[in-house]
């Protein structure tokens, strides 16, 4: 059996919350997120579903560019097409289809999604950012 394990650095980014994730919390976290949608049952359940991963998300810098460490993979997967709904580029109706299709994708397999998020890196390959 394999056992994903979250680094040291991650965990002290969660925090100590154990309680869930809830839409407030999102959209106080992620001010780019439109509130028109903070009554939809989709974000409800995208939130249940991610919110350890939306705990840790970081928007990334433009020096990140693509690449990144998992706090910024997080956010580009999880919280960037609400953030392009929010400015108005892409319209509602796609965009909670988009989080229905990401959920469906996680439903598949819930303990290894995070894994698949954040691309494999050589161990000694440097930290993606500015410099």
């Amino acid at each position: 059996m394999v056992q994903i394990r979250r680094s040291r650095e991650l965990e002290e980014r969660r925090g100590a919350s154990p309680t869930p994730m809830t839409v407030e919390e999102l959209l106080a976290r992620f001010p780019e997120v439109p509130r028109d949608l903070q009554d939809e049952p989709v974000l409800a359940e995208y939130v249940k579903a991610f919110g350890p991963l939306l705990r840790v998300a970081e928007k990334p810098s433009p020096c990140v560019g693509s690449g990144g460490d998992a706090p910024h993979v997080f956010y580009i997967r999880l919280v960037n097409d609400l953030a392009i709904y929010g400015i108005g580029l892409a319209k509602r109706d796609r965009t909670l289809a988009r989080l229905q299709a990401t959920l469906g994708q996680y439903r598949q397999q819930p303990a290894t999604y995070a894994c698949t998020l954040v691309p494999r890196r050589a161990p000694d390959a440097p930290r993606v950012g500015c410099r």
